[in-house]
């Protein structure tokens, strides 16, 4: 597969800057920087080398850190603090960030649960969280990981860490903030675009297998680059907005929550509240 000369490039179709439309809110991180107000406080969790071009804002008070920086850290300015810190465990007061920014982290951290926690404890009641991660039934997502293993195993470099340590569908997602008081306020699908690849030991592969799949696309109508990841902001309302039902009742339709047994083993009917039929119960949750 050769390289676009200049002739096709200029026969390319004209692509565009995404933009909200009217009764859009932004969604996207370059828009969510714009939308601030001059002096908001931004937090930019597991930085690298910085989400975005911390330079188009410098009207803006920027933390950024990450636990590591590879290929280094973001460049140092009047406006911008950076620190080498655990999302797991910030050095941070609470309730402070008018906005949290945690673009493609999630998936590499080890401890989830304390992780989001500390996402939603810096943001400021009213702030906003941005977050980005990728869709784990996704094939860039499989793709990676299977990379990450084979580079492990089959390469024999046993002490390498596999980087994408968690894995995420819609709803999971939104579990896990509704219930630490975030409510939804944007989302969009954003298609798989490969560049982890941009990597030195894989950028020699990375034109020829992204024209690959555009062939592959063109012929067969088969896209491996469809809804590869979530793009989400949140806003910080402090009222937890997920509810539990375990049953539902097979007379009514109506929503019940069984409390599992003890150690006597699952009874074989369980009562409805609304009207009283009984329901078979399956094994415990």
């Amino acid at each position: 597969m050769t390289a676009p000369t200049p002739a096709t490039v200029r026969r390319a179709n004209a692509a565009i800057k995404p933009s909200p439309g009217p009764l859009e809110r932004p969604v996207f991180l370059r828009e969510v920087i714009a939308a601030l107000p001059e002096g908001a406080l931004v937090l930019d969790a597991g930085c690298g080398p910085g989400s975005w071009p911390y330079a188009v804002r410098p009207d803006l008070r920027i933390a950024a850190f990450d636990i590591k920086f590879p290929p280094g850290p973001p460049r140092r300015a009047g406006f911008v603090r950076v620190f080498r810190g655990d999302l797991a465990r910030l050095p941070l007061v609470s309730d402070r960030f008018d906005l949290t920014v945690c673009h493609y982290v999630l998936e590499h951290v080890s401890e989830l649960e304390a992780c989001c926690d500390e996402l939603v404890r810096v943001t400021r009641p009213g702030g906003q969280l941005y977050l980005s991660i990728p869709r784990a039934a996704a094939f860039d997502d499989r793709l990676y990981r299977f990379a990450g293993v084979f580079a492990k195993y089959a390469l024999w470099k046993l002490g390498k860490r596999l980087e994408h340590q968690q894995r995420f569908d819609f709803h999971g997602v939104i579990d896990l903030f509704y219930r630490r008081g975030m409510r939804l306020t944007a989302t969009a699908r954003v298609p798989a675009g490969f560049s982890w690849m941009n990597d030195a030991r894989t950028k020699p592969l990375q034109g020829a297998f992204t024209s690959g799949l555009a062939v592959l696309h063109r012929a067969l109508g088969l896209d491996l680059a469809r809804d590869a990841n979530f793009v989400l902001t949140f806003e910080k309302v402090g009222e937890v907005g997920v509810r539990q039902v375990t049953h539902v009742c097979r007379e009514c339709g109506e929503h019940a929550v069984v409390t599992p047994p003890g150690s006597g083993g699952a009874p074989p009917y369980w009562e409805c509240p609304w009207c009283g039929k009984p329901n078979p119960f399956g094994r415990a949750r």
